[in-house]
């Protein structure tokens, strides 16, 4: 494949910029990976990439000097570009509108619930040192068993086939794999993300490697956290 124009600013610990991976790689796009030390140089903050993305924020698509961040509005743009052709992939976000306002739906459940959980629980305790807070720990297992709830009905997030909603969730789910917090007990979640881990063959190349950065790090931080699951 030759050049398309396409880059991808990322760093693998995000579950953001993992989500955008797996898109990428179902869509199979050529793209110019390029990651980003957030951590130890502080590339983010360099005044090229600020100029380029003012919030700094990964992942940063740019398209060809078209200007993209925050993962969720890259995932939506990525396949009404590239995906319209084959119906296998323009399924990843549906043109049906009920379909598609399903996926958006559990798009922004990710954002402003779930994913919003996982941060308010952890965060203080990784970056302050505080103690676990129990009505934190509560609004995380809700957002779990909700959507534990949504898949009992339905083999995929939003509905009977694979979209982007699941690559978002399934990102932001397996990110407490790198603190070591079980979903065990949430059997119809558990079974979703072990379906998706050997059914999509570039999981853990978009995952793994990322998962295992993000519990370094987390450790690294050398504060205690609570990471007791169901």
């Amino acid at each position: 494949m030759g050049w398309s124009g396409i880059e991808l600013y990322y760093t693998p610990g995000s579950p953001h910029c993992r989500a955008v991976l797996m898109c990428i790689k179902a869509l199979e796009l050529d793209v110019d990976l390029i990651k980003l030390d957030m951590y130890q140089k502080y590339e983010h903050k360099k005044p090229w990439f600020v100029k380029m993305n003012p919030q700094h924020t990964v992942p940063t698509l740019n398209d060809n000097e078209y200007i993209l961040w925050e993962s969720r509005a890259i995932l939506c743009y990525l396949v009404n570009k590239f995906g319209s052709s084959c119906p296998k992939k323009s399924q990843l976000y549906p043109t049906d509108p009920e379909m598609r306002a399903n996926v958006d739906r559990l798009l922004y459940f990710d954002t402003g619930t779930l994913y919003k959980n996982i941060v308010d629980y952890f965060h203080p305790q990784l970056m302050s040192g505080e103690y676990p807070d129990d009505r934190k720990a509560n609004a995380l297992k809700q957002s779990l068993e909700y959507i534990d709830l949504f898949l009992e009905k339905t083999s995929y997030c939003a509905g009977p086939q694979l979209t982007i909603a699941d690559f978002s969730i399934l990102a932001s789910v397996t990110q407490l794999e790198g603190m070591d917090y079980k979903i065990t007990a949430y059997q119809n979640l558990f079974a979703w993300v072990e379906k998706l881990k050997s059914e999509l063959p570039y999981y853990e190349d978009c995952n793994s490697a990322g998962i295992e950065m993000f519990r370094a790090w987390a450790k690294s931080k050398n504060k205690s956290y609570d990471s007791k699951g169901k």
